[in-house]
């Protein structure tokens, strides 16, 4: 079987079946309708290994709303789940030190396709998410995530 790797130069728009994601805060406008806006993007070296770490099973254990993150769905995080998040996040940070990882993605019948993490961008995305998250907390937004 083939192995394909998603280069770094594709992170930020890769081929299919890698992906990429976005992430923005949500509020209610003076007209009571639900506004956003997108703060954040996700390069598909994020999405790896948000996956390949656990990162995801951990935040879909948390009341979000309108679905679960990993299907590539916009998924609405409440405001009382924010500080959740941040730990999550946080030690999610932690645990990637010192180590190379390297994750499949996807496969089919004749090729593999796999993501060697980039830690740094990995890191710097984490900082960016948790940023996110408790800048809209403090805020009195709530956020959309896409992974």
């Amino acid at each position: 079987m083939r192995v394909i790797y998603l280069e770094p130069d594709q992170f930020d728009a890769p081929p299919p079946p890698f992906r990429a994601g976005a992430g923005g805060r949500v509020w209610m406008s003076e007209r009571g309708e639900l506004e956003t806006d997108e703060r954040v993007r996700i390069s598909a070296n994020t999405v790896a290994a948000l996956e390949g770490h656990g990162v995801l099973v951990e935040l879909n254990r948390l009341p979000l709303e309108m679905g679960k993150l990993g299907d590539g769905r916009d998924v609405f995080v409440p405001q009382a789940a924010l500080d959740d998040v941040a730990d999550i996040l946080t030690e999610a940070d932690r645990k990637t030190y010192g180590a190379r990882y390297e994750f499949a993605v996807a496969r089919d019948a004749h090729a593999e396709y796999r993501v060697r993490i980039d830690n740094r961008e990995y890191q710097r995305a984490l900082a960016r998410l948790r940023d996110l998250v408790v800048q809209a907390g403090r805020h009195g937004f709530a956020v959309w995530l896409r992974i």
